[in-house]
């Protein structure tokens, strides 16, 4: 073979290779994305608990309407009991970095505050992801 052709042959193999990846992994996230979208609310409260109870339990329709009522309403208490908690967690989280930041020196402060940070950007995606599953 002419080392044109192997080059080609190169350059198409890496070609499609970085299709399929950006192809295969945006259909991925896409997939990811439903999949959570049909979630709402997570285990508790949302389509996947009340799939289970339809498949293994098999009661009625009528019943099952009954019940998909019962868990919808314990579905926004359990959200509220979430939201609280969350709000809690970042009440302490703050009152432990005041406590903490007058312990260390300017050099450590910089280290510091970039790991909370990272924290408070993780406590805003969890905010947005309940907003979302609202």
């Amino acid at each position: 073979m002419k080392s044109w052709k192997v080059w080609t042959a190169f350059i198409l193999v890496f070609v499609l290779g970085v299709a399929c990846g950006v192809f295969g992994s945006g259909y991925a996230v896409k997939h990811r994305l439903k999949t959570f979208k049909g979630l709402k609310g997570g285990a508790f409260g949302g389509k996947r608990f009340l799939e289970r109870i339809e498949r293994q339990v098999q009661p009625d329709s009528q019943t099952m309407e009954q019940i998909t009522v019962i868990v919808h309403q314990h579905q926004k208490k359990l959200r509220a009991v979430r939201d609280r908690a969350l709000q809690e967690r970042m009440t302490i989280f703050n009152d432990t970095k005041k406590q903490i930041i007058p312990l260390l020196t300017p050099d450590e402060k910089v280290r510091f505050e970039r790991v909370v940070e990272r924290i408070h950007k993780r406590f805003q995606r969890v905010k947005l992801m309940r907003s979302l599953q609202q």
